[in-house]
């Protein structure tokens, strides 16, 4: 089983809600590898949840991003300017899918780590690039081994 795993907004978000205060502790025994544009993805999560959907209330949004950005101190961050750009579009243009999707593919592809994502076009074309994907659910039980 790895130890490492390319974890996308769409699962870091829900896992800040589900684990708590076991996520750092979580972070700590696995390595995680996050976009640089992760945190930001994360507080744009609970900026929708409290604007848009009125699930939270605005103090709680803040203080969900004031912790995602902290949380993202324990992982390893990937700049888009590290990557190999010609890959990267490569992957996007042939599976149909966003810049931002193909760049955690080919992030796991490069590093040799499954990635966890609940984010369909990245579940669907994982196995093109030779990744194992986790979805939430899925991801929740590996970490909790």
């Amino acid at each position: 089983m790895s130890k490492a795993y390319v974890v996308d907004a769409s699962v870091f978000a829900p896992l800040m809600i589900i684990l708590g205060r076991e996520l750092r502790d979580v972070m700590r025994r696995y390595e995680f590898h996050m976009l640089d544009l992760t945190p930001y993805e994360v507080c744009n999560a609970f900026w929708k949840e409290s604007l848009k959907l009125g699930k939270l209330p605005a103090e709680d949004a803040v203080t969900l991003c004031r912790l995602a950005v902290k949380l993202s101190e324990y992982a390893v961050i990937h700049r888009l300017a590290e990557m190999n750009i010609e890959k990267l579009m490569e992957a996007a243009l042939n599976d149909s899918v966003t810049v931002y999707d193909a760049s955690y593919l080919e992030l796991a592809a490069e590093l040799g780590v499954p990635v966890a994502s609940n984010d369909k076009d990245i579940l669907v074309n994982a196995s093109k690039h030779g990744v194992r994907a986790y979805g939430l659910k899925e991801f929740i039980r590996v970490i909790q081994r």
